[in-house]
């Protein structure tokens, strides 16, 4: 926020200029009407930035400064604040993370009787009416309970230099409380490949697959593959909407074979989404894993709004030990809580490799850049994988609004999608001599909230009002970011815009779960408050670009069948 006026100028003078050469565009004059507006937002976020100064990331005045605020502050629950008495704690692990894979880890430590912390850095927006409504997930894009990381410039996205958002979840429960609620477990030929090409002993379909049983609970499918009696509940939407049965004719027509239950012998083919939900609400970690234990597992101890600076390495006689963390409590003090056993990070994908570095596990030269004294010299943050997806909007026929009750409030707007097998995916069976699966998903989306609105008009309307002057405009003009987005939720809660919305708009998107390209994850500094820099280095990889061309060309044929043309104008 150090650079709020200048920001602010340049984008005066951006509008400026546009006006007098005759280009101001409707946007751009929507824009000047709502110069006030803009006005009360550059001082409403200076004051913002005054007390957000120092806080660490999971702090009230920290998550008032996100691009996107959707919940209300009351929503923020203060159950497990983390407190300076957890450095008198007596504990055998740490597990540091309250997300899809911190909190199972946590419950089944505590039930084998070990004294378990679970440490959080987010709130607890977890049981928020937001959080808990899956159609509303789009909202929650940059929100209070989004860490609101962003790539760094990526050379081989158009226009050159484009910035990718990159949500994480911040709150109790991770990215699964933010996430598009769609339960896959993934390829079985992806864990063999795990087992038998990287050694990774354990992790062969045929050995996790008790253990994705155990997690959920659904009933009527083949209980050879599927679980009756887990934490998680599993659903799919309630009977399935005309236009989600005509996708799948379409699909079925153009080549592919239903699958009924793509989470069971093999993934390919076309089938009903299943999300996970609890009576139409949103399944999260924590509520599933965490929740239903506290009462009775006093050995287990949550700490949310307790930011973790890096992990405590003790060396002696050539070996490294972890003996605990250094955290941050909201209030600002910081302590060191120690443990028995061991400490578990699991952060995620991004902030993992960030604790690993600043702890001084990590290449050490890069660490030496950042001052930090390397106690094991390991390729943490390289190999990084993302599954990119390119969206198409659609514009179909005007649709009644029957589903926008029972029928769809377990729901994110995913019903449908077909996973497919591209040429290239074949070709590599073919070198590796051996099944792959399949590579492509094509998601239908119908009837999405209009929520989903706002991402994509704030990147348009951006695009066209300062586009010319830097492709990350967000970044180079916060306080232009914030106005524009104030203006799309305004406009988004009208109802005649959220009716059109939901009547009728759909969308296919088309998903590589077999990227070849490799990016990185590398310190900005060392600095725990500063997020890392983030390169997925999206399309580095031609065949990347090539499979997304193959998946486009499927997803044309699927569009152009006549049990989907019906549905467009």
């Amino acid at each position: 926020m150090e650079a709020a006026t200048p920001s602010l100028l340049c984008a005066l003078t951006a509008l400026g200029l546009r006006l007098a050469d005759g280009r101001f565009t409707v946007a751009g004059k929507a824009m000047l009407g709502a110069l006030p507006l803009f006005l009360m937002q550059m001082l409403g976020r200076l004051r913002q930035a005054a007390e957000a100064k120092k806080k660490h990331p999971g702090t009230a005045e920290q998550r008032a400064m996100c691009l996107n605020p959707v919940i209300d502050k009351q929503d923020f629950e203060e159950r497990f604040i983390g407190t300076a008495d957890l450095e008198s704690g007596d504990f055998d692990y740490i597990v540091v993370g309250a997300g899809s894979a911190g909190c199972p880890l946590a419950a089944r430590l505590a039930k084998s009787g070990a004294s378990v912390l679970l440490l959080e850095a987010g709130g607890e927006a977890h049981r928020s009416r937001e959080v808990q409504m899956p159609k509303r997930m789009y909202g929650l894009w940059q929100s209070e309970v989004d860490w609101g990381f962003r790539s760094v410039p990526q050379e081989h996205l158009l226009p050159r230099g484009r910035v990718i958002d990159l949500e994480r979840g911040k709150t109790l429960g991770g990215s699964s409380a933010i996430n598009y609620n769609m339960w896959v477990r993934g390829a079985p030929e992806d864990y063999d490949r795990w087992a038998e090409e990287f050694g990774c002993s354990g992790w062969s379909y045929k050995e996790v697959l008790p253990h994705f049983k155990s997690i959920e609970s659904l009933e009527g499918y083949d209980q050879r593959y599927r679980g009756d009696s887990g934490p998680v509940k599993v659903a799919q939407t309630f009977p399935p909407m005309e236009e989600v049965q005509d996708f799948m004719r379409a699909c079925e027509a153009t080549g592919a074979e239903r699958n009924p239950d793509y989470n069971a012998a093999k993934l390919p083919g076309a089938g009903l989404t299943q999300f996970n939900t609890a009576q139409g609400g949103r399944e999260d970690c924590f509520s599933a894993f965490i929740e239903p234990l506290l009462r009775w597992y006093p050995n287990l101890r949550v700490a949310s709004e307790t930011f973790c600076h890096k992990v405590v390495l003790e060396e002696s006689e050539g070996q490294v030990r972890a003996t605990g963390v250094v955290l941050e409590l909201r209030s600002g003090q910081i302590i060191t809580v120690k443990c028995r056993h061991e400490v578990i990070l699991s952060a995620g994908a991004v902030l993992t490799p960030q604790l690993l570095m600043l702890s001084g596990i990590g290449e050490k030269e890069h660490l030496k850049e950042h001052g930090i004294p390397c106690l094991r010299d390991l390729p943490v943050g390289q190999n990084m994988q993302d599954h990119p997806f390119v969206p198409s909007a659609l514009l179909g026929h005007a649709r009644t609004a029957e589903a926008t009750g029972a029928q769809y409030r377990n729901s994110s707007g995913m019903n449908a999608h077909l996973f497919w097998q591209s040429d290239l995916d074949k070709k590599r069976e073919k070198k590796l001599k051996r099944s792959l699966g399949a590579d492509i998903q094509i998601i239908f989306v119908n009837r999405p909230d209009p929520s989903m609105g706002l991402k994509a008009g704030l990147f348009l309307a951006g695009q066209k009002l300062f586009g010319s002057l830097s492709p990350d405009y967000r970044s180079d003009y916060k306080l232009a970011a914030s106005a524009v987005a104030s203006l799309m939720r305004s406009l988004l809660k009208l109802q005649s815009v959220r009716e059109a919305f939901t009547a009728r708009f759909f969308s296919l998107t088309i998903v590589n779960n077999h990227n070849q390209s490799r990016g990185t994850v590398r310190l900005r500094s060392a600095d725990p408050h500063e997020p890392p820099l983030i390169d997925p280095k999206h399309f580095s990889d031609p065949e990347d670009l090539e499979a997304f061309v193959q998946g486009y060309r499927r997803m044309m044929a699927v569009l152009k069948h006549d049990s989907m043309t019906k549905h467009m104008d």
